[in-house]
């Protein structure tokens, strides 16, 4: 957050990305809060007709299509991706 608008960013043409998994409604709003975040974009799953064209096969694609890390896990072998049951908001198990 330095390198975007404190000390270290000011003066500089700096703009940084970040990706993340976590639901956006999760992150802390220092880090989405309007001027810091030029914007919030959601990627979800391929449809299904997308997903068997990247692929280059339908089979271990459901009617609803597939995200990105699904269709890696396909072709790479590695079996279904699972999705964790999310830690409370903060980020820590009691």
């Amino acid at each position: 957050m330095n390198l975007t608008d404190g000390l270290l960013g000011q003066g500089r043409q700096v703009l940084v990305a970040i990706t993340t998994n976590e639901d956006i409604a999760r992150l802390h709003p220092a880090v989405t809060r309007p001027g810091r975040c030029l914007a919030q974009i959601e990627v979800g799953p391929l449809p299904r007709t997308q997903a068997c064209s990247w692929l280059g096969r339908s089979a271990g694609v459901g009617a609803g299509g597939a995200t990105l890390a699904q269709l890696l896990a396909l072709r790479d072998g590695t079996g279904p991706v699972s999705t964790p049951e999310p830690a409370p908001i903060g980020g820590f198990y009691l």
